[in-house]
């Protein structure tokens, strides 16, 4: 409904343009929202504001002007309100149609079209995201960017957008030669080998799980090629070890899915780095210095240039992160990138959108930045530390108050604020938590279709407030949908399931479907429709929609 309001108010301004009652201005973008109380209508718009500061005029006169000059079709009433508002209030026909629409899109109520271009193609997305180095077990900071980026996956899809999810998994570098190591010396230790383990390697319970796993033909202690084949031969093991460990955790107890899991080893070939390094240096971007190489990145408004090969001649995360730039845009035809990152990384944004204005690619790169979690139990934080070993992984979380809790609790807060996971919330079998108190909106709602046998589809009465509100209310999925492809503040979701659900229980005590065995068809095709909305959103999120609790 906002789009045909703010269609309506582009046609009144049209009209009054060639009826030569204004000039001719630029159009402004009309922006309309939901108003914040029902005596101030439905929808609000500010548009009069705007246009006053174009056209010299009070915004009142621009206002009545407009009001005048708006279609009315499924508007009841149109309010003019100090300083320049436009309030408008939606009629019984548009709530009756609305509905029908409804139940007549069924699993499809929501999706849109913001993703195909003017010719009708697909806009191409990457979404990267997660991709945790593959040398511990998944923490609670990665479920959040986890269970995020697989969001924005699903809502950029149900907006027609063509898109790619995508892990790289960090499989180059000296951190996978930490695991090797930290396997290797617990192992050593296993077989009553004396060695010490520096403070520096990997801590807990799964590098013990892995030295249990591990299996040496022989341990060559005292020749130095022999244990150097055996440190390459448990770097190999225990690297593909938690990779297989992350990949069946993340896709089969986490339900998230990935299009491609991306080896950064695989962007080192021999013929890759050649074309890119003539890539860089045909564009000028790259120098030397001190034996090592740099790129122009301060050129582009980065703070300073960056080491992209260090003098020894290893590669930096940034050179990895170039090689990758040029695949997605110059190899794969991405048209736009969006990388969920840890809040610790903030300073990469400078220097990736020098990178890509660089490469002739400018604006193509959005981050979002997810913040940590505190773990809350008994009103108080239960601290973790990897290097001591001492945390709660994902997995553990997951076990105790189940995925669909786990997957709320991460969504309901914007992901660049710090949240508090309450454990004794998620715990409850309560409307106290909010993910029960949906999926229980959803069952009640099945209790009742499953009680009818059949449907009728008459005209939809609106008999009370609480009939009206919630018809309102179950309107605005296309235009969250469509914001969240827009803005990826997926917390908007389980904001608009809480009020959807809040809505029908209020519904639900006030307007009886059934009554004495006689059957309020009207009510029907409105629970029903809640149904689907509710079912949709929940799907959106990844959360099931349980028929009986």
């Amino acid at each position: 409904m906002k789009h045909v309001i703010a269609r309506k108010i582009n046609e009144a301004i049209k009209q009054l343009q060639s009826q030569h009652i204004w000039s001719e201005i630029q159009m402004l973008q009309v922006e309309v929202d939901y108003s914040q109380h029902r005596e101030h209508g439905d929808y609000a718009s500010s548009i009069a504001m705007k246009l006053a500061k174009v056209l010299k005029r009070n915004p009142l006169d621009i206002c009545e002007e407009l009001k005048n000059h708006i279609n009315m079709e499924g508007l009841s009433k149109i309010e003019v309100v100090a300083p320049g508002f436009i309030n408008f209030f939606i009629n019984e026909e548009f709530l009756d149609g609305g509905i029908r629409y409804l139940l007549e899109e069924n699993d499809n109520y929501g999706k849109n079209k913001t993703g195909l271009k003017e010719d009708g193609s697909q806009k191409k997305y990457m979404v990267e995201f997660l991709s945790a180095n593959p040398t511990g077990p998944l923490h609670l900071g990665n479920g959040r960017g986890g269970f995020a980026g697989d969001v924005i996956v699903r809502v950029l899809r149900a907006s027609g957008y063509d898109v790619t999810a995508e892990y790289i998994i960090n499989d180059y570098g000296s951190q996978t030669d930490t695991l090797a190591e930290s396997v290797l010396r617990r192992y050593l230790q296993k077989q009553g080998i004396k060695i010490d383990y520096p403070e520096d390697l990997y801590q807990g319970e799964y590098i013990k799980e892995l030295a249990d796993e591990l299996e040496l033909k022989d341990v060559p202690i005292g020749s130095t090629d022999a244990m150097a084949q055996m440190r390459t031969e448990v770097k190999e093991w225990a690297l593909k070890e938690m990779i297989d460990r992350i990949k069946n955790l993340v896709e089969n107890q986490l339900d998230i899915k990935y299009d491609v899991w991306k080896s950064e080893k695989s962007l080192y070939t021999d013929d890759n780095l050649a074309r890119v390094t003539s890539f860089l240096e045909e564009r000028n971007l790259i120098y030397t210095s001190e034996g090592a190489q740099f790129f122009r990145s301060s050129k582009y408004g980065d703070d300073k240039d960056r080491v992209i090969i260090r003098a020894n001649g290893e590669p930096t995360y940034f050179y990895s992160d170039i090689l990758y730039l040029i695949e997605k845009f110059e190899d794969r035809k991405f048209d736009h990138w969006i990388w969920l990152l840890g809040a610790d990384h903030h300073g990469y944004k400078p220097r990736m959108e020098a990178a890509l204005e660089a490469l002739n690619h400018k604006g193509k790169m959005d981050i979002i930045f997810v913040q940590l979690v505190r773990l809350i139990f008994n009103g108080k934080e239960l601290k973790m530390s990897k290097r001591k070993g001492a945390f709660v992984t994902l997995e553990e979380l997951v076990g105790e108050v189940g995925l669909d809790v786990v997957r709320w609790f991460f969504l309901m807060h914007e992901p660049n604020t710090h949240m508090d996971f309450d454990l004794n919330l998620a715990r409850e079998q309560s409307e106290k938590n909010p993910v029960y108190s949906v999926q229980y909106a959803h069952a009640r709602i099945c209790s009742i279709l499953k009680k009818v046998d059949g449907s009728k589809n008459t005209q939809i009465k609106f008999t009370n407030i609480a009939e009206e509100e919630l018809a309102k209310i179950l309107f605005k999925l296309p235009e969250i949908v469509e914001d969240v492809s827009q803005d990826y503040q997926v917390h908007k979701l389980p904001q608009y399931a809480m009020e959807v659900a809040r809505a029908f229980h209020k519904f639900y005590n006030t307007s009886r479907v059934i009554d004495e065995e006689e059957v309020n068809y009207s009510r029907l095709q409105l629970a029903q429709a809640t149904k689907i909305v509710l079912f949709n959103t929940l799907s959106l999120m990844g959360i099931s929609a349980p028929e009986s609790m």
